[in-house]
């Protein structure tokens, strides 16, 4: 395995500027509430670059293949419901029915292949995480299909895939001691829990798959004011559990003490942005990530140290 995800000179470039990307390091530009409110398709900020950008091939369905790690195309739920979301972003920002058509096929995908328990489960393992269940499920996959399907429900009205949304939340928040990927933990003092993105044998607690999953909840609250009072619960638990993430000079990527690439701490200091302006109580957390991420200093550090981590 390279020594940074993907193995681009773009990882390193992150750590000290916004001004670059690719495919797999797309800093997304925030959505303005206003336009959001506007129309209900829009997203906290526009991942469509994920859609519009993609050239690998597609399944004898037409349905998106994640390149793995070993080189091979795999049917991936986690990129599927990525991609479906960016598929709705796509067509609002050119109105191309091709993108609408997408975004529709990959909900029904998702729909078709949702199993019993309201999860989805991956095949294809990163090799950093070994200790994830054959085959595994991730919250962060459940986050982004919650949001792209409430989208295929206002557009058609569709009650299933009203119905798939509320069954992957009901996934989502189910204790992985029952089978989902809820861990509650206490660390440093801190009592919390979190929706886990890799479900392994030991706390990893991915910041950026948890806010994402919160973000979704926040989005079905929206259809279905029966869940304001967990999406209120993990506002609460978030800001509890956010100081386990400061370094004090960067943000941390998981609660096992990986620090961030640049990309992921960008990514982070953008949802915490999206987040002050639910709750201002998220925006000393904004603001100080923001400054680690305008330091050269900073970054240089978290450079070294992630650098340091891998040798």
């Amino acid at each position: 395995m390279s020594l940074f995800s993907h193995g681009k000179l773009v990882t390193v470039m992150q750590y000290f500027t916004e001004g670059v990307e690719d495919y797999w390091h797309t800093l997304y530009p925030i959505t303005d509430p206003k336009e959001r409110k506007g129309d209900p398709y829009l997203y906290f900020y526009d991942v469509s670059k994920k859609a519009t950008g993609f050239k690998g091939p597609f399944s004898d369905e037409g349905i998106y293949l994640f390149r793995g790690y070993d080189g091979r195309w795999h049917i991936h739920a986690l990129e599927i419901a990525q991609y479906t979301l960016a598929c709705w972003l796509a067509w609002r920002n050119s109105f191309d029915e091709v993108w609408l058509n997408r975004a529709l096929s990959h909900c029904d995908w998702l729909t078709r292949y949702q199993e019993r328990d309201g999860g989805w489960r991956i095949g294809h393992k990163n090799p950093k995480f070994e200790d994830l269940p054959t085959p595994w499920p991730s919250a962060l996959a459940q986050g982004l299909a919650i949001s792209a399907l409430l989208r295929a429900y206002r557009y058609t009205e569709d009650s299933r895939y009203l119905r798939s949304a509320l069954s992957a939340f009901e996934f989502l928040d189910k204790d992985m001691a029952e089978g989902g990927v809820k861990r509650s933990f206490e660390k440093d003092g801190v009592s919390g829990f979190v929706y886990e993105e890799y479900p392994g044998s030991e706390l990893s607690g991915v910041l950026n798959g948890y806010i994402s999953a919160v973000l979704a909840i926040s989005e079905l609250c929206e259809v279905d004011s029966g869940h304001r009072d967990v999406f209120g619960e993990n506002i609460e638990n978030l800001l509890a559990i956010l100081p386990l993430y400061d370094t004090g000079y960067w943000s941390l990527y998981s609660l096992d003490g990986e620090i961030d690439s640049g990309f992921y701490h960008r990514l982070v200091t953008r949802q915490l942005q999206v987040l002050s302006r639910m709750d201002r109580r998220f925006a000393p957390f904004a603001k100080r990530f923001k400054e680690y991420g305008d330091s050269f200093l900073c970054a240089s550090r978290a450079l070294l140290k992630k650098v340091g981590s891998r040798l």
